[in-house]
């Protein structure tokens, strides 16, 4: 069975893809943690995390999957062309793809999702700012359009690629796995 890479970056948020690790851990499926070096990386709760691999030992054929997890301030993140050319191998492997809070926004660096349908934790008038165009955004939900209308599913899939907001981490989890073969019952998670 392939594996599910994961890519954490400082102030990496640990709730949101809590749900996802757990689900993948309950069914066996192996994941590898990846940064951009082999050292320390601090979640925004403070939590201390050694990454198994740096982004440039990454064996591709390895994995069928990515989680990309939220941020308290993903700014060094997406502006790091390494970080981002390796999310682009995963694209251009049309791997699965699972986004969430501001994380959809390194995608949309990628050019993953431009002028494409995704969910994110930001409002498209931040991102205005970072120089993306209203074409780039035409159907991102953002934080404040996703609290007045929610998105019944909790997530959005275009492609190979499932988005959501961080308070819908669970079911953007469920999905996740259903995308890569693995159903859980939604109780298991209080669902």
């Amino acid at each position: 069975m392939k594996k599910t890479a994961v890519l954490i970056y400082n102030q990496f948020c640990n709730f949101e893809f809590s749900v996802a690790l757990e689900m993948l851990a309950m069914k066996g499926k192996a994941i590898t943690t990846f940064a951009k070096e082999v050292s320390p990386v601090k979640s925004e709760e403070g939590i201390t995390v050694i990454p198994d691999k740096s982004i440039g030992e990454l064996e591709i054929d390895e994995f069928d999957s990515l989680i990309l997890t939220g941020s308290m301030d993903i700014r060094e993140a997406i502006e790091d062309n390494d970080i981002i050319n390796f999310i682009k191998i995963f694209i251009d492997k049309k791997a699965i793809i699972g986004a969430i809070s501001i994380a959809p926004i390194l995608l949309l660096k990628a050019g993953a999702l431009k002028g494409k349908p995704f969910m994110a934790g930001v409002n498209k008038e931040d991102l205005y700012e970072e120089g993306f165009t209203e074409e780039d955004l035409a159907y991102m939900v953002g934080w404040d359009d996703s609290i007045k209308n929610p998105v019944k599913d909790g997530y959005i899939i275009t492609d190979n690629i499932i988005s959501s907001v961080s308070y819908d981490f669970v079911k953007w989890a469920l999905g996740f796995g259903k995308l890569i073969g693995i159903e859980m019952n939604p109780k298991t998670f209080g669902l």
